[in-house]
């Protein structure tokens, strides 16, 4: 870029790297003058000391005592003006506050003389659009049946149901409860420990996760287990731990069975009266009506994302390297916050799960990042503008998703600063919504787009078995004592 020359500064805007620019600018010893000047003349409005009337002290004597700050004042004010001047001038949009070249301590201003600096600062990247109607969107097409609607019946009975210890072994779909330990490489100290965990039993071929850390033959460890049992579970700590003793150790989980809870599923009956209905067949219509606009929702989703993909395959980008790792890091606390907030994870476990997705958090986040700046320019490109009934729609439909009223998701999002995240969601969406108008939309069978998207077979429902109480036979390989058992405690629903 050229250097623009105005009355006031003197500006120049080179590359300095990816998304990423030096601002050398001059101050011309006309304007420090007028900058002085002034300062100095509101400062005689404003001061007041014995023997002069205000407004009335001599400009010497001002300099002499005030001189520092004033200057210091005068400096301040013109760099933030020059700032703003090569914002405009150059079209900047910058990702952050510009970062001082050299030590801005040095910056001293004289009358009769120049001012010169320098500052880098990360800005939006340049790129691009292509042309839309050229891109090709495929939208799956989606019935909901009579199968999927009983299948949501059962899905909300059990969601609705009671929690109830179980007095026999674990089965699938039980919570074990309890504290573990960790143990590194046969040591003989405790590497971490945790009062209380709960394990999500799963299939007894199944695999699940443990402390953050996934057993590949988890269900076959735990089918059966009860309360008093000690179940010992030996892994390899994964490479892509943040903790750089788990990496590649021999991990030993010790987790004692406190409580095992189940729940007991309600009726059909039950469930209706809980919603308020008349009938059964008054509930399958609400089940079919929510299913229907999950089917809406799902699609919308799947066009926008298709579209955006797309898009970004067809862009050229260079991403800002530091707000790149900003976002990195931005993306693994909003996945604890996450986790945490859910309160189905212990705090050790929380962080085990961050640790395991930190490894591949950077290309994730350049990812998002750049869709990010897609998603900007496309706003940009549409004229999208966000209303404040578009964003309380929004928080309604999440307070909705959460069993809550709007008013307490609200509240929960302005104590979490996340307010001005949903108006960019909504903001976002409403880009991409754009963006599927301007595509050329294929509706195919779902198979079809399975197919394109590399998803082996359609999905069927699955039929959801409501627990029954009968004890598995099930033997598992682990390490248990079961001459003591624990009292048992109730435990909430979750």
């Amino acid at each position: 870029m050229n250097a623009t020359a105005t009355n006031q500064y003197n500006i120049t805007v080179e590359p300095a790297g990816p998304a990423r620019v030096k601002v050398s600018i001059a101050v011309p010893v006309e304007t420090i003058d007028s900058k002085l000047t002034s300062a100095v003349g509101m400062l005689k409005q404003q001061v007041q000391l014995p023997g002069f009337r205000k407004g009335k002290i001599p400009q010497h004597i001002l300099e002499k005592r005030f001189g520092d700050s004033i200057r210091q004042e005068a400096r301040n004010e013109l760099i933030a003006e020059a700032w703003n001047q090569a914002r405009e001038e150059h079209d900047l949009k910058p990702l952050g506050d510009p970062e001082p070249v050299g030590d801005p301590a040095e910056l001293t201003l004289e009358s009769g003389k120049p001012l010169e600096f320098a500052v880098e600062v990360e800005v939006m990247p340049t790129f691009e659009l292509p042309e839309f109607d050229a891109i090709e969107l495929q939208k799956p097409i989606v019935e909901v049946t009579d199968e999927h609607i009983e299948e949501e019946v059962v899905r909300q009975t059990i969601r609705h149901g009671n929690l109830e210890d179980v007095e026999g072994g674990a089965e699938e779909g039980d919570s074990l409860i309890g504290p573990a330990s960790v143990i590194l490489n046969d040591g003989d100290e405790t590497f971490f420990k945790t009062e209380q965990t709960r394990i999500s039993v799963p299939a007894s071929d199944g695999s699940g996760q443990v402390l953050g850390v996934h057993i590949e033959d988890l269900g076959k460890l735990v089918t059966g287990a009860k309360v008093g049992d000690e179940i010992v579970i030996t892994t390899t700590g994964p490479e892509e731990h943040e903790l750089e003793e788990v990496r590649g150790s021999k991990v030993e989980i010790t987790f004692n069975v406190v409580q095992s809870v189940r729940v007991k599923p309600l009726t059909n009956e039950e469930l209706y009266k809980l919603f308020g209905l008349e009938n059964e067949d008054a509930l399958k219509e609400q089940l079919k009506l929510a299913l229907e606009l999950r089917r809406d929702q799902d699609q919308a989703s799947v066009l926008r994302k298709q579209a955006v993909d797309k898009v970004s395959a067809l862009v050229e980008m260079e991403l800002p390297e530091k707000t790149t790792a900003m976002q990195a890091e931005r993306d693994l606390q909003r996945m604890r916050t996450e986790l945490q907030s859910s309160g189905k994870l212990s705090l050790d476990e929380v962080e085990a799960e961050v640790a395991k997705a930190r490894s591949g958090s950077t290309e994730q986040s350049k990812e998002r990042l750049k869709n990010f700046f897609i998603l900007a320019k496309l706003a940009e490109h549409f004229h999208v503008t966000v209303g404040e009934h578009e964003v309380n729609a929004r928080i309604a439909e999440i307070a909705m998703q959460n069993g809550m009223r709007p008013e307490e998701m609200r509240s929960r999002l302005a104590e979490q600063g996340q307010l001005p995240q949903i108006q960019i969601v909504v903001k976002e969406d409403k880009a991409a919504d754009q963006l599927v108008a301007a595509c050329t939309v294929k509706e195919v069978p779902l198979e079809e787009w399975q197919a394109s998207q590399g998803i082996e077979g359609a999905p069927t429902p699955k039929k959801t078995k409501k627990k029954s109480s009968k004890k598995t036979a099930s033997k598992k390989k682990t390490k248990k004592k079961t001459t003591k058992k624990s009292t048992k405690k109730s435990t909430e629903k979750s």
